[in-house]
């Protein structure tokens, strides 16, 4: 079932070209695992761009729980997010369901 992690921040005034250099640094490095992420996303608000919304996303919670075993999400709470003003912890989330033109994908329990 597909699994993603969900922060929150802010980034601190001046600190946004670090804050961007760094993720993408970090999702250079990251990627080149094994057991990385199907793909890592940062969205930021058009009226507020400090701030940010950050998803990692997994084919299931024990390819994100391998993921987290490489200390690659620590890096990124510890190091990256010091940019940030207040950040929440990433939390996990499984897929419920999802939708699409053709109709619901995957249902909570199955792989779809």
């Amino acid at each position: 079932m597909h699994y993603i992690l969900a922060a929150r921040c802010q980034v601190r005034p001046g600190e946004m070209e670090t804050f961007l250099r760094d993720v993408q640094q970090w999702e250079e490095d990251a990627m080149e695992t094994p057991e990385a992420p199907e793909y890592h996303a940062l969205y930021l608000n058009r009226t507020d761009p400090s701030h940010a919304l950050v998803i990692t996303h997994f084919n299931n919670k024990e390819h994100a729980d391998a993921f987290a075993a490489t200390g690659f999400l620590d890096r990124f709470r510890d190091s990256i997010l010091s940019c940030a003003i207040d950040h929440l912890d990433a939390e996990g989330y499984d897929l419920y369901y999802a939708a699409g033109p053709g109709g619901p994908r995957a249902v909570f329990g199955e792989d779809g």
